[in-house]
């Protein structure tokens, strides 16, 4: 039962976790941190996660995905209370809480400091993100059941997320290693010149998707069947609401949580292709994404860290993902590699020697063709100094 349970753990923890804001002060995002040290370090720790056992009870995982929807709402119904100093309370949750507790929650707020508040929209970004956008993800690959796909779009939508279920389906898993791919970062980009970037084509791409699925409908692009427009109504009505619990400042904040939300949803983009290339008229393998196989990663993400399977086989449940152990391998798990990329030159220091072992032992003979601009638009050295031992070494041969 454990295995079924172990899915469920992302939308109850950050659920849970959210309700921590009723206490004031540092509480509103201490937590938050702990709680991600402790996952790193815990992630480092545990043995990978080999197992490829069948789930004979689907649903039950299927449920677990369902709840991504209410976690959502309940995590930013949460901060937009402590937003609005808990002046507004529609659904009684703060009342609740002191009649459990006999904490007065509301005295708590009074007294939060800005500064509390500003880190809280800080740390709670990534929480938001991973209750949206990971269940969200698998989701809307399901496009044969129509309950999961506006499931998954209605949670994405919340931290305006309306482009990325239409990009990432219909766009990045036929473009994914190429230059047209907004998620795949070119090596030696940082992830604050990626970033920029992805979040840019990201809406560009959907928009041009959604546009060409319409003109074969005969429909306008500015109809009513246009998804990302229907879609749209969702953020906007949640900052109506944002604005009647806090005001400016709860419009502030959750603009904020969407925009880091965003950033963790393209952090994680990041950390799965760098670097990769491959020809664009060859078919996706498994090789073109980097795999991890961490148990806390797997767990907490809905094993979107079995990235190679996953885009070899979009299709795929994410319960039946095959491990792929012997494909290219994140440095150090989905968890540690998504802090990591934060500081530029330690992630570089990580994914270089990641980058030399990919181009010897997975690039194809006509991806190395693409490795020689690849390497020197890089700038970085070492991938300049593998490529010439590699030239010397095949012509001694």
């Amino acid at each position: 039962m454990m295995r079924y349970l172990k899915y469920y753990s992302s939308p109850v923890a950050f659920t849970a976790l959210s309700f921590s804001v009723y206490l004031g002060g540092a509480y509103l995002w201490l937590p938050v941190l702990i709680g991600t040290a402790a996952l790193i370090v815990v992630d480092q720790v545990f043995p990978k996660d080999l197992n490829e056992d069948k789930f004979n009870y689907p649903f039950l995982l299927d449920l677990a995905l369902y709840l991504s929807l209410p976690s959502v709402v309940l995590i930013i119904y949460n901060l937009l209370w402590v937003a609005g100093g808990g002046v507004n309370d529609p659904l009684g949750f703060a009342a609740f809480f002191q009649s459990l507790t006999g904490y007065d929650a509301l005295v708590a707020q009074q007294a939060t400091h800005w500064y509390d508040i500003a880190l809280m929209t800080l740390f709670y970004g990534i929480p938001l993100a991973g209750a949206s956008l990971l269940a969200g993800h698998e989701l809307t690959h399901r496009t044969w059941r129509r309950f999961d796909l506006w499931v998954g779009k209605l949670a994405m939508a919340f931290s305006w997320g309306i482009a990325y279920p239409i990009e990432h389906v219909y766009g990045h898993h036929s473009y994914v290693g190429t230059t047209k791919d907004p998620a795949t970062a070119a090596r030696g980009d940082s992830l604050y010149q990626h970033l920029p970037k992805a979040l840019k084509r990201t809406v560009v791409n959907a928009w041009e998707i959604e546009v060409n699925r319409l003109r074969k409908l005969d429909c306008s692009p500015f109809s009513i069947r246009n998804s990302m427009l229907r879609l749209a109504l969702v953020p906007l009505a949640t900052t109506i609401f944002a604005y009647y619990m806090a005001g400016l400042a709860g419009v502030v904040v959750y603009y904020g949580l969407c925009l880091i939300g965003k950033t963790a949803l393209e952090m994680t983009n990041y950390i799965e292709h760098y670097g990769i290339v491959r020809v664009p008229s060859e078919p996706v393998q498994p090789r073109h994404s980097w795999n991890c196989n961490n148990q806390i990663s797997n767990m907490i993400t809905f094993n979107i860290t079995r990235h190679s399977h996953h885009h070899a086989h979009a299709q795929v449940p994410f319960q039946d993902l095959k491990a792929f152990d012997n494909q290219p391998e994140m440095p150090g798990g989905l968890i540690t590699a998504l802090h990591a990329c934060l500081i530029p030159p330690l992630w570089r220091k990580m994914i270089a020697p990641k980058l030399q072992e990919w181009d010897r032992i997975h690039a194809s003979a006509a991806e190395k063709s693409l490795l020689d601009d690849a390497n020197k638009n890089s700038g970085w050295p070492e991938l300049l100094n593998t490529e010439a031992l590699e030239l010397a070494t095949t012509s001694a041969t």
